[in-house]
């Protein structure tokens, strides 16, 4: 549950305030600028929130509107208006649609323990510059998200679906919002701000998404037909779509219509299973490292840095970059700056060879400028900062800090020798070419726990040609959750089998195989074999399976 939180904290990814737009609109948009009372820096020093790369997605279907003539007329990914004559009009206005999509994506964020599901609608819009005489238009690129609990999607599709039934689900958004033209490098980092704020602020959100999904059963097809209904976030506005008596209505006069499986795989996206932290005592380097990481996503800084500290003085870590950096945001957060400057320092030089974690590296430069600003040393930050911005790194907060801190420092160039060491993280090279089995096996679990699936498979598959009779139980398990996530849920059960049967030849504890049969369970609750993921639930909950969100799922679905 809490794996995106650390993945973030090691990145350092940092805040930035931008106006929401209005979804459409056929007057030039205008997009606020911070305040000097916005405080960059500061406000930089509290990771934000980190979304997940895409889970799912649906870039085509087939949208379909009733006219006033009595016809249904369709378009791809477009709901056309209405009333015929608009359709026929050639104005680019009405080209667009009542609404339109270029992609639907489905992506996952952890704040604060809790995962959340973000829905982001990929759009067109635009305005006239002659509103009035709908006169030379302007094209724009648009997005509208949505964020809600995770726990919601699972009300979207039943478990006791009925095809030719419609349903709709109250996704009760926190946060929400709209970017015209956005920036294709930050509109993510906007996003994640907006969610921290909402949640801190303990705001509400402006409006509320309504899913109305109609499963269809047609000429041997299985369809799906639905909607997202964004309304005023009040009980008056969104409760009457909710009624029993109109349920018929939903699907009246437009909706769109996909096949029922593609549907099915945006909405069922891998972010409801959860990650298990590290648990147990560390005996070996990886297990301090991989403890260091997790205490800090978790707040206890302390006991990270210690952890950390073990991991250093053994190789790879001793010249991997991330140890110190992550040391370094931990003494940053309990505000021993001057410790997390010396850390930073040992990050930046050991830049990595694998590029995968060359932002990360950035990322480090940039948070050793913040490190100096707090030292009060506003030279030595604007150098980081501009020395990041050169080398590729892209956030407005850090062009914000910038402007803000560095009117009068003249730039000339990096002054660091950065070429000077080259660290590899660990298993940083093709896993094909390797032969040392735990630097395989730790940069899959690596891979893994930041979203790289087909990458972790590569090194878990690696592993077990390496030294197939150490741990099989783990990889087995582990590459099975790739393949869950990856919605591969035939081939993870096998990897589970695999990973049961191995445990069963030796002593295993019920923590190892707790989130075994519980993953097993939902690759089978995925498939549709209900009986069968219920008995492997129960399994879960018979080795510990605590988890509450596990457990509420399981008394959900094994009624």
């Amino acid at each position: 549950m809490k794996r995106l939180v650390f993945i973030l904290l090691y990145l350092g990814i940092f805040g930035l305030l931008q106006s929401q737009n209005p979804q459409y609109t056929i007057q030039p948009t205008q997009t606020s600028t911070a305040s000097k009372d916005d405080q960059p820096v500061e406000r930089s020093m509290n990771n934000l929130p980190m979304l997940s790369e895409v889970r799912s997605s649906l870039d085509m279907a087939m949208g379909w509107t009733l006219q006033d003539d009595g016809k249904w007329i369709s378009k791809e990914n477009r709901l056309l208006y209405s009333k015929s004559e608009y359709n026929t009009s050639g104005k680019a206005y009405y080209k667009l649609g009542k609404e339109n999509f270029d992609i639907i994506e489905m992506r996952d964020v952890s704040y604060e323990n809790e995962l959340y599901a973000v829905l982001i609608i990929k759009f067109r819009t635009g305005y006239y510059e002659f509103p009035i005489l709908m006169d030379e238009w302007h094209n724009q690129t648009a997005l509208t998200y949505f964020v809600f609990k995770a726990d919601k999607l699972k009300e979207v599709i039943p478990e006791k679906m009925e095809f030719n039934k419609p349903y709709i689900t109250n996704m009760e958004v926190v946060c929400d919002g709209t970017l015209i033209d956005f920036d294709k490098d930050t509109w993510n980092t906007v996003i994640s701000y907006n969610l921290q704020k909402t949640l801190s602020d303990k705001t509400i959100a402006s409006h509320n998404l309504l899913i109305a999904f109609w499963p269809v059963q047609s000429g041997g097809q299985s369809l799906a037909r639905f909607r997202f209904i964004q309304v005023m976030n009040k009980a008056k506005f969104f409760t009457p779509y909710l009624e029993l008596k109109n349920r018929d209505k939903l699907f009246r006069s437009s909706y769109y219509e996909t096949d029922f499986t593609i549907f099915q795989n945006l909405i069922r996206f891998s972010g409801i299973i959860p990650i298990q932290q590290f648990t147990g005592t560390p005996q070996t380097a990886d297990d301090f490292y991989k403890r260091g990481v997790s205490n800090y996503s978790m707040g206890n800084f302390i006991q990270s840095i210690s952890d950390l500290t073990e991991a250093a003085r053994t190789q790879p870590y001793t010249d991997f970059f991330l140890t110190y950096a992550y040391r370094a945001n931990a003494r940053q957060k309990l505000g021993d700056f001057a410790l997390a400057m010396q850390d930073y320092d040992k990050a930046i030089t050991l830049k990595p060879i694998d590029q995968t974690y060359y932002s990360a590296w950035l990322t480090t430069i940039y948070n050793r400028g913040v490190a100096r600003q707090n030292l009060k040393d506003v030279n030595g930050a604007c150098q980081d900062w501009n020395t990041a911005v050169q080398l590729g790194f892209k956030d407005l907060s850090t062009d914000k800090a910038i402007k803000e801190y560095c009117k009068n420092y003249r730039y000339t160039g990096p002054s660091m020798n950065i070429n000077a060491v080259s660290s590899s993280a660990p298993g940083s090279s093709s896993p094909e070419l390797q032969t040392d089995y735990y630097k395989v096996y730790w940069d899959g679990v690596w891979k893994y726990e930041n979203g790289n699936y087909a990458e972790a498979i590569r090194h878990f598959n690696r592993a077990l040609q390496l030294k197939p009779q150490t741990n099989v139980t783990g990889i087995y398990a582990y590459r099975g959750n790739c393949k869950l996530k990856l919605t591969d849920y035939s081939g993870a059960i096998m990897d589970y089998d695999y990973a049961i049967s191995y445990a069963s030849s030796q002593p295993t504890d019920n923590n190892t195989m707790k989130p075994i049969y519980y993953n097993r369970g939902l690759a089978n609750f995925f498939l549709g074999n209900t009986s069968i993921a219920c008995s492997d639930f129960q399994k879960s909950l018979n080795a510990g399976m605590s988890d509450p969100q596990s457990v509420t799922f399981i008394r959900q679905v094994c009624k």
